[in-house]
């Protein structure tokens, strides 16, 4: 017998997107202010957030999430599982097409994870668990699995497997492939002009489903460098949608106030964006423990809060993110401790080397973090020099490890197996990756804990397997942690059905309109 799944939910979004059809209007332009400018629009080329925000308009997953982290569908109109979940079917829509004419189908589920199962690290990480993917009908795919995947559904995220076309990626290099000077993808909306330094402008595709969607005509992504010049976009109507990402912390709420403005905090859920500092714990004096426990230590979470931050932040504490499952709240968060972290360097391996804090231009917070974390440093007798990088060069320093510290922001998306253990897990440095393990720690008894809690398939031993971990990885200070992000998106009031999945931005925009 085999277990459906999402019949009830699938009926639902139907019904969702069916009752308020009248009220929507087409047409339309909607401008969102982006930084930095992606490097690609290809979907799964880069692992920027900005990239995923333009790419997920151009291609699709098989699923999205709502907003309590519920699989939804996307091309894939429904699925089920086996009772022992070592086989999932997932039934295809049949009226998708690529921006080229071609009809989508279950080859280019194939294709595409062929491919991310070897360029996405977090796909990587399942893959061998995974006997094989095939296309049993134009428009049905079966994944089945060696051992069972608590977390599977969560790996088809969007994040992870973009769908791509087989008949332009079956064969060769992906990131070398011709067909990246020009996406193409199944989505609502396909790049029109780019004008590098500008603006991206995607254009409605017409063939899109039915044709009855999606409801803009244009959307552009309007490139703003900096903070500052967000804020007076927005409010001189020179762009519609703002992320509080791009914004000064105080900016946000006057921004907010404004008369025919709208803002929410949903549409983080499945990114859960948690930021914390990179320590390559495998180069002196890094290596101590106790000195990576005093960089913990010296750090005023709250402070990094309320200042750096403008409030729109939590106080972490550890490596799971507070919106994350199997979160431990006690966890040791290392409460701010000068003293504390002073006695500690005193008894560390520490004798006064320069230590360099990597940073990237990526917003005025971010300035502000790292030179609050040198003079907090400072105060407890550790010599740190800032390294600022532009943000090629700063991800060039982590993927070649050739840094001593350095602040990030990553996506948690739901699950543990997803988004955090690939952080830790030792067989996960690997060089060239700017992105999982560039701490290089490496415990043989939390590989094996990470690896039982990421199979387990009963919830409460899952829970407590994390809980164990998460233990371990405070205790070693294994990353110096700073804050959970909180991002609200501004918009016009005339800007409807923006945010409607846990995904946010980052969703196809396909039911997006614009009110007259």
């Amino acid at each position: 017998m085999r277990l459906k799944i999402l019949l009830a939910a699938a009926f639902a979004a139907a019904l969702a997107l069916a009752t308020p059809l009248a009220a929507q209007e087409r047409g339309g332009a909607l401008k969102v202010a982006l930084f930095p400018e992606p490097p690609t629009a290809v979907a799964g080329l880069s692992g920027l957030g900005s990239a995923s925000i333009v790419s997920s308009k151009i291609y699709e997953a098989l699923v999205k999430f709502d907003f309590e982290l519920k699989p939804q569908p996307w091309l894939a109109s429904s699925w089920e599982r086996s009772d022992d979940g070592l086989t999932w079917t997932f039934n295809l829509v049949e009226n998708a097409k690529w921006h080229d004419g071609k009809p989508f189908t279950a080859a280019d589920v194939v294709t595409s994870y062929e491919v991310f199962s070897v360029e996405n690290d977090r796909l990587k990480l399942v893959s061998a668990k995974i006997e094989k993917v095939e296309a049993t009908s134009d428009h049905k795919v079966k994944f089945t699995l060696k051992e069972s995947i608590p977390s599977f559904i969560y790996m088809l995220n969007y994040g992870n497997l973009p769908i791509i076309p087989s008949h332009l990626y079956s064969k060769g290099n992906f990131r070398e492939n011709p067909a990246n000077a020009t996406p193409i993808g199944t989505g609502a909306f396909y790049i029109k002009e780019w004008k590098k330094g500008s603006f991206i402008q995607l254009g409605r595709f017409d063939e899109y489903r039915d044709g009855t969607r999606p409801y803009l005509d244009d959307l552009y992504f309007v490139i703003i460098p900096d903070a500052q010049g967000c804020a007076v976009a927005f409010e001189e109507g020179s762009v519609d949608v703002v992320s509080a990402s791009n914004l000064e912390g105080f900016d946000v709420s006057r921004l907010a106030g404004l008369d025919g403005v709208e803002s929410t905090t949903r549409g983080w859920e499945m990114l859960a964006p948690h930021a914390f500092l990179w320590i390559n714990t495998q180069k002196a004096p890094l290596d101590d423990v106790k000195l990576r426990q005093a960089l913990n230590y010296a750090l005023d979470k709250n402070f990094i809060r309320d200042v750096v931050f403008n409030g729109l932040a939590t106080p972490p504490r550890g490596a799971f993110d507070s919106r994350t499952r199997f979160f431990d709240p006690s966890v040791n968060g290392y409460e701010f401790d000068a003293e504390k972290a002073k006695a500690l360097v005193a008894a560390s391996s520490y004798k006064g080397e320069v230590l360099k804090l990597s940073t990237a231009p990526v917003g005025s917070s971010w300035a502000r973090l790292a030179e609050y974390e040198v003079q907090a440093w400072k105060e407890i007798g550790l010599n740190v020099e800032l390294d600022n990088n532009d943000v090629g060069g700063y991800l060039k320093k982590l993927a070649e490890r050739s840094y001593d510290l350095g602040n990030i922001y990553l996506y948690q998306y739901g699950d543990p197996a997803v988004g955090v253990t690939r952080n830790f897990y030792s067989h996960n440095d690997v060089a060239g990756s700017p992105w999982n393990n560039v701490g290089r720690y490496a415990n043989p008894k939390l590989d094996e804990l990470m690896a039982k809690a990421d199979a387990v398939g009963d919830a409460d031993e899952r829970a407590a397997l994390y809980a164990e971990a998460q233990k371990i990885i405070a205790d070693d200070a294994v990353q110096g942690w700073t804050a959970e992000l909180e991002f609200p998106t501004l918009y016009r009031t005339k800007v409807k059905d923006l945010i409607t999945t846990a995904l946010g931005l980052s969703d196809s925009f396909e039911n997006v309109w614009i009110a007259k």
